[in-house]
């Protein structure tokens, strides 16, 4: 069995078979992983859902910003100006395809290959113990009677630079907002949600990845994606970024996980 992991696909439902047909990838044996960001700004969202939904145990993916916002979509909220999720949201399935939405994880863990999957960065505080637990809160709110009403906060709510205290009715957002949209923070846990491209001029900004004694790094190697300025990121420790920017006329990039956080790039497809 191998286990693939991608970046963030956004509706580039070609390229995605395109990038699974270079390594003759099969489901009754290989498994998938999709860092987030499945939909939107591309120009196949909705085929981009069947097919990975039609993976079932295949496929494993953790949830990005845009397809957060696709939920927000469907609960009601509102749009933004370039998204490209119209054919999702009139399709015959489109409920049976937004259950399936919000019933996929946060946070993926493999004890076995010692990798973690999440969309966007985990804090430097957490450990990965921490990490999962506030992940499993998020997966239940989303998969609650109220998570119309949670994912329509997240369009509209000025997340908190911190970790809110306990019983503080943003900690949940706070959190969805570390494992979605992180870039940007301080060793201390200090978020900078503003910069998107280019580099902060805070000095102790620094990648969300790169704090020498992050609690995370001694248990678990983190694939991710989101950040699509930075490209492949294959050279640094602990973790591996996937978003090359497929959706931007770059690439989309497929990797091969292996035991002890070990990996190997082994194809690459653009639109």
């Amino acid at each position: 069995m191998a286990v693939y992991a991608v970046g963030d696909i956004q509706g580039c439902y070609k390229t995605l078979r395109n990038l699974l047909k270079q390594v003759n990838f099969n489901p009754d044996k290989d498994v998938l992983w999709c860092a987030g960001d499945l939909v939107n700004r591309g120009p196949d969202s909705l085929k981009t859902l069947r097919f990975l939904k039609g993976l079932g145990d295949a496929c494993i993916c953790v949830l990005g910003n845009h397809d957060l916002h696709l939920l927000e979509l469907a609960a009601g909220g509102s749009k933004y100006r370039r998204d490209t999720l119209e054919d999702v949201l009139d399709a015959a399935d489109c409920q049976e395809l937004i259950n399936w939405l919000r019933t996929r994880p946060i946070m993926h863990h493999d004890p076995m290959l010692r990798w973690s999957m999440v969309h966007a960065g985990l804090h430097p505080n957490w450990s990965l113990k921490k990490a999962k637990k506030r992940a499993r809160k998020i997966e239940a709110q989303l998969q609650g009677d109220g998570w119309k009403e949670f994912c329509r906060q997240l369009h509209h709510v000025k997340f908190p630079m911190r970790q809110p205290v306990k019983r503080d009715p943003t900690r949940l957002l706070f959190a969805t907002a570390v494992f979605t949209r992180t870039r940007y923070c301080t060793s201390d846990g200090l978020f900078n949600w503003d910069v998107r491209t280019g580099e902060s001029s805070n000095f102790r900004d620094k990648a969300w990845y790169a704090h020498k004694r992050a609690k995370w790094q001694k248990q678990s190697d983190v694939v991710y994606g989101h950040w699509a300025a930075q490209g492949l990121v294959d050279d640094q420790p602990h973790v591996l970024g996937l978003d090359t920017g497929c959706v931007w006329g770059n690439a989309l990039t497929l990797a091969k996980l292996k035991k002890g956080g070990c990996f190997k790039i082994v194809a690459q497809a653009s639109p």
